[in-house]
């Protein structure tokens, strides 16, 4: 989980919950509140799991529950640097694709590093 806020994080856990109840109550079987609890958990996953990253010269490399990832460098046209992080875009413009398409890095105490070695 990143750094955020204790009371964020439980209210975000008590309306994942709540929804799962209202889903159960509603449509009359236990099965559809725990559908709706582990597809809302799977969608948040990378805010309550960590995401390590690891950056060398041929690429990114990503990874999230065991599950890694690698980039090339080349794969990306486009760097974008935010506030709390760097987005990696393959695109040369913005597009409404970017979130499904681009790697976002976020910065951990780290900013000037990871700026200058992108």
């Amino acid at each position: 989980m990143r750094h955020e806020p204790w009371p964020k994080t439980a209210l975000l856990v008590a309306i994942i919950v709540g929804v799962a109840v209202v889903a159960a109550q509603a449509l009359a079987h236990w099965f559809y509140g725990l559908v709706s609890l582990l597809v809302l958990t799977a969608s948040l996953v990378r805010y309550f799991f960590p995401t390590h990253y690891a950056l060398d010269a041929e690429g990114v490399e990503c990874t999230l529950l065991g599950f890694v990832r690698r980039y090339a460098w080349t794969r990306f046209r486009r760097v974008d640097a935010h506030r709390d992080g760097v987005f990696l875009g393959p695109l040369p413009r913005p597009s409404r694709l970017d979130s499904f398409r681009g790697v976002f890095l976020r910065f951990h105490q780290n900013r000037e590093e990871v700026v200058y070695f992108v």
